[in-house]
């Protein structure tokens, strides 16, 4: 594991059990699924996506480690173990010769492009329904005990683009109309103490069309230039 890893935060992400142990929150969260602090390594990742928080199916099928003594390993070796569609669908974005050749990346974006959650915890709020179904209460709540480590980690690394995926992280990282679709660049994204650009995407569940993976490449290529 790589040893520039700020392995005292991690393990402060590991060890959180604020909405656990909170009354109103802990029927939320399934107790087999630690914090996942970070999909893949982290290291020297001047563009990060950053989403709203992982799935449970990642547990449940054993790509994730619920031992909380193993599960930052685990998470650091993700995209050495398995491309899911998820991720090849944000990929996507990063698919064009022009982009590959700023990244230098050579056979997976996730190379030289991290992947953080700002909600760290998997999330249930019914069979069906994880982030989406808990109550905009719940949501602000989570949210508000969970932005820290993400400001912290950011503030470590220090991209240069941020890929915010998904209305509520857009919203926190500064879209101003809480139903907006438009792709685009964040006009005054969130202060984190550094200079960065930050892209808005709609989540649309991975099904966005080509004239939109078009557009999100366009403003990619404009922030990496």
């Amino acid at each position: 594991m790589n040893n520039r890893i700020d392995h005292a935060l991690m393990k402060e992400i590991l060890n959180c059990t604020k909405c656990r142990k909170s009354s109103a929150l802990r029927k939320y969260f399934p107790n087999d699924c630690p914090p996942v602090c970070c999909f893949g390594d982290p290291i020297d990742k001047k563009t990060f996506v950053v989403g709203i928080n992982p799935l449970k199916a990642e547990y449940d099928s054993g790509y994730l480690e619920s031992n909380i003594e193993k599960a930052l390993e685990s998470q650091i070796k993700y995209f050495e173990r398995r491309e899911y569609k998820f991720f090849n669908e944000i990929a996507r974005f990063f698919d064009n010769p022009e982009i590959k050749a700023k990244l230098r990346f050579t056979n997976s974006i996730w190379e030289k492009v991290g992947y953080l959650d700002l909600v760290k915890c998997v999330t249930a709020a019914s069979k069906d329904e994880q982030w989406n179904g808990l109550k905009i209460s719940a949501k602000k709540k989570t949210i508000e005990n969970c932005q820290g480590f993400l400001e912290r980690q950011l503030g470590l690394y220090q991209p240069k683009l941020i890929v915010a995926y998904g209305k509520d992280v857009g919203m926190w990282f500064g879209v101003k109309d809480s139903g907006s679709e438009e792709f685009g660049l964040i006009s005054y994204p969130r202060k984190l103490g550094f200079k960065y650009h930050a892209i808005y995407v709609s989540q649309r569940q991975g099904k966005h069309s080509r004239p939109e993976v078009n557009e999100i490449r366009a403003k990619i290529k404009e922030v990496l230039n």
